[in-house]
């Protein structure tokens, strides 16, 4: 049972800041050719008119190139806000506070556990450094409540739909980031601390959101000579979302696109799963949920080499796995072909603006733009009181996440 009055609500309520961290200079650049400090810019540059911005900054040298490449971008940095963390990590959705209200409008933070997107244990350094990144924002929003859990969870994990339910993923909650403790356990606690009433469990993330270390992936042709660029290692917003209180989002991949692409076969198991659970669950009052499809990109690989910021962040735990992959094959050398992590589905929702994912450029397949536009308008369908924009987000995806996991919104008091 709860003992505090602090609740939730869904990010398609009005939100009073979006938080996102900017890029140190030796990770400005997924690789050569893909620049995550520019998508940083264009989403700065849609926000900065439709909610207050904070930026954070690993230290006072990268806030200062900061506040340069935005003012050179005609950004008008005193609209913003920054803050100084050492953050090692670019996606704050995760780490970032996460922010309840209660009916008096005041403002509460969970504290949560981190482990590195279970790349490294909860007592390693940069853990537990990163650890500290939800009191340090919440401080900064004058947000001094503190909800302690012994939970170690990640906030593109958790989908709220803001009357008291969380969607979650059970393999990553329990299986994953919390061994130890039973899927009853997990539950209970969550339900303590978010003051929820139901959970709706979906069984596994996507294939291509697993941990990037676990071994090589299909290539375009099928043959296991691939990798995940990096990865969230089990998030539902690379797969599923709320849009309101009672509609769903979820990633879909009909029967003739996962006989001609192994990706695309070994993603369907995944998400039929989920779809399967979703259809028969209800809400608090006992009514279905309406659960829209949305499509999934195409697998778009990308060869990266040594000196790529992704090669590189790749070989990061080379020593920790006593350099082996965990499959027991090596880890890749030189140059490797990697599948960034892509999603129409981890689309950013502010207040009157959704700001989305796309993936199109000239010389690409065009089946590629026909799936960008179809999920531009199933966006626009679902939120028709706010603008819709779509950006060329793969920079980020490279990294292992996307718009949404780059952001942290606060509610509104």
């Amino acid at each position: 049972m709860s003992t505090h009055n602090f609740k939730t609500v869904g990010e398609f309520e009005p939100q009073e800041s979006v938080l996102l961290i900017w890029p140190l200079f030796q990770y400005a650049t997924a690789s050569k050719e893909y620049d995550v400090e520019a998508v940083t810019i264009s989403v700065i540059s849609l926000l900065i008119d439709n909610v207050n911005i904070i930026v954070s900054c690993y230290d006072e040298t990268t806030q200062e190139r900061a506040k340069l490449e935005l003012k050179n971008h005609t950004i008008a940095i005193e609209k913003i806000q920054f803050m100084i963390f050492p953050s090692e990590f670019i996606f704050p959705r995760d780490f970032g506070a996460e922010i309840l209200v209660n009916d008096q409008g005041e403002h509460a933070v969970v504290d949560f556990n981190f482990d590195s997107y279970g790349i490294l244990p909860n007592n390693h350094p940069i853990s537990k450094k990163m650890e500290e990144y939800d009191r340090a924002h919440a401080k900064f929003i004058a947000v001094e409540r503190l909800i302690f859990t012994r939970l170690t969870s990640e906030g593109g994990d958790r989908e709220f739909n803001g009357n008291g339910i969380l969607m979650t993923i059970e393999d990553t909650e329990v299986n994953k980031r919390n061994k130890g403790w039973t899927k009853e356990q997990v539950e209970d606690e969550f339900k303590r601390i978010f003051n929820l009433d139901k959970i709706i469990w979906l069984p596994y993330a996507t294939y291509d959101d697993e941990d990037m270390h676990a071994g090589p992936i299909p290539d375009e042709n099928g043959e296991f000579l691939a990798y995940r660029s990096a990865s969230a290692n089990g998030h539902i917003d690379e797969m599923c979302r709320f849009v309101n209180r009672d509609t769903i989002l979820i990633a879909h991949i009909p029967m003739e696109e996962a006989l001609q692409n192994p990706i695309h076969a070994l993603n369907k198991e995944r998400l039929d799963l989920a779809y399967t659970t979703l259809i028969k669950e209800t809400d608090q009052s006992g009514s279905p949920f309406k659960v829209i499809q949305m499509p999934v990109p195409e697998p778009i690989y990308i060869t990266v080499k040594e000196g790529d910021e992704v090669y590189e962040s790749y070989q990061f735990p080379y020593d920790l796995l006593h350099g082996k992959l965990k499959d027991g094959s090596p880890f890749p050398k030189e140059r490797m072909k990697v599948l960034p992590a892509l999603s129409y589905c981890n689309f950013l929702i502010t207040n009157n603006l959704v700001i989305a994912q796309k993936y199109y450029r000239e010389g690409m397949p065009y089946i590629i733009k026909e799936k960008d536009e179809t999920a531009l308008n199933i966006l626009k369908s679902v939120f028709p009181d706010r603008k819709v924009i779509a950006i060329d987000s793969i920079a980020l995806n490279l990294c292992g996440g996307g718009i949404h996991c780059h952001t942290r919104n606060v509610p509104k008091s």
